[in-house]
């Protein structure tokens, strides 16, 4: 058995290129996990609501990611995030009448603290039959 590949790292100063830039690695990350084009589009969309919410969340100013592939599934790790800052986004994700973007398409959600910082980390996935 082999070991997965270590995740890919992006670290984006917060600012107008978060946008552009994670919604096209999401989108090749998608596309490398052979997320069929619905689970891709909701993939990229997921990062886009990330990239709009999570600089006012974060540590640092930058908007550090941790991308991570496999056979139809994508993880991202976002963070590192202030204290509060992984459920605060989570929470900032809500879009007057649609809900919750991330927690609606996600098929894992999970807040990780770590020495002070926290990490919001969402799996994408797709299990139906071809």
């Amino acid at each position: 058995m082999t070991e997965p590949d270590p995740p890919t790292r992006v670290s984006i100063t917060a600012g107008p290129l978060v946008g552009p830039v994670l919604r096209r690695v999401v989108g090749m990350f998608a596309a490398r996990a052979d997320l069929p084009l619905d689970r891709l589009d909701d993939a990229v969309l997921v990062a886009d609501v990330v990239a709009a919410r999570a600089p006012a969340h974060v540590a640092n100013e930058t908007v550090d990611v941790a991308l991570r592939s496999s056979v139809r599934s994508l993880d991202l790790c976002v963070g590192p995030l202030r204290a509060g800052g992984g459920r605060a986004l989570v929470v900032d994700a809500a879009v007057p009448g649609v809900g919750n973007v991330i927690e609606q398409l996600a098929d894992g959600l999970d807040v990780e603290t770590d020495g002070g910082h926290e990490f919001l980390r969402v799996r994408m996935a797709y299990s139906g039959a071809d």
